[in-house]
C-alpha cells in the first residue's frame, strides 16, 4: 500500500478521506456529483458492474486497493475534440463497492487543475489509463480462452487478503458473485472449489474461503487444467 510520500501522495493531499460500506454505488454515470470525482482505493474491493433489464446484476471487473478508480468520465471531458475521443459511447456501467473501502476522493476541479498544472499527476494518471486498459483486456482474453476451473484460480489469487497470517477471500465472493464474474453458473462454481479443497489447494473456516496452498493453484494455472 502506497503511503502519503508515495506515489499516490496527491490523494491524500488534496482528496478527502471517506469509508464506504458494502453495496454502496460510488460512481452511476446518471449521477453529475459521482461523475465530477475521482478516487484512490486505499483498501476493498469494488466491482465494476451493470443491471440487466430483468434486474440482474453483471460483474466486469473487480477492482482491489490500492489503485485509481473512476476518472475515466472526467479524462474524456478534458477534451471535447472529436478527432481524440471519436464516437465514445456513453457507459451504463456502474461502481459498487463489494466490501467495506476506504477511498479518498478527488472533486473533478482539483483533478482538472492537476493535469494543468502537475507533470507527475498527468504521469500518474496515464499509468492508471494503461494499466485499467490491460487489466480489461487481460480479462477479456482469459474469458474467451481459459477454462472455468483455470479462471477460478486466479480470481482465488487475485482478491484474497491476508488476515491473521492467512490467506482470505472475503466473504462477499460468495458461489453465487463469483460465478457472476466468471460468466458461468453457481453450481459450476461449487464443484470446482469442492475439489480444489478435495486437493488440499483451499479449505473453508467459519464461512471464508482460505488459501493452503498457493504453489498448487499457481501450476493449475499454468498448466491449465480444466475441472470437470
Amino acid at each position: 500500500m502506497e503511503t502519503k510520500n508515495g506515489l499516490f501522495d496527491c490523494f491524500f493531499t488534496y482528496g478527502e478521506k471517506i469509508v464506504v460500506e458494502k453495496s454502496k454505488i460510488i460512481y452511476a454515470p446518471d449521477n453529475k456529483a459521482q461523475t465530477d470525482s475521482l478516487y484512490y482505493l486505499e483498501s476493498g474491493l469494488v466491482a465494476l458492474m451493470s443491471y440487466s433489464r430483468g434486474g440482474e446484476e453483471r460483474v466486469y471487473l473487480y477492482m482491489k486497493g490500492p489503485r485509481i478508480i473512476s476518472f475515466m468520465t472526467l479524462l474524456l471531458s478534458v477534451t471535447n475534440s472529436q478527432e481524440i475521443t471519436g464516437n465514445v459511447v456513453p457507459s451504463h456501467l456502474v461502481q459498487m463497492t463489494k466490501t467495506r473501502c476506504i477511498l479518498h476522493r478527488m472533486q473533478g476541479s482539483t483533478f482538472r487543475k492537476l493535469l494543468d498544472e502537475d507533470l507527475r499527476f498527468n504521469r500518474l494518471m496515464l499509468q492508471a489509463t494503461a494499466a485499467n486498459f490491460q487489466e480489461v483486456l487481460s480479462h477479456f482474453q482469459q474469458a474467451l480462452e481459459d477454462s472455468a476451473s483455470v479462471r477460478l484460480c486466479r480470481l482465488l489469487l487475485d482478491f484474497y487478503v491476508v488476515k491473521d497470517g492467512k490467506k482470505v477471500l472475503p466473504k462477499t465472493m460468495s458461489f453465487l458473485e463469483m460465478s457472476k464474474y466468471l460468466g458461468t453458473h453457481p453450481v459450476t462454481v461449487s464443484r470446482i472449489v469442492a475439489i480444489l479443497k478435495k486437493d488440499g489447494c483451499i479449505v473453508k473456516e467459519q464461512g471464508s474461503v482460505i488459501i493452503q496452498d498457493e504453489k498448487r493453484l499457481l501450476q493449475m494455472i499454468e498448466n491449465g487444467i480444466d475441472i470437470k
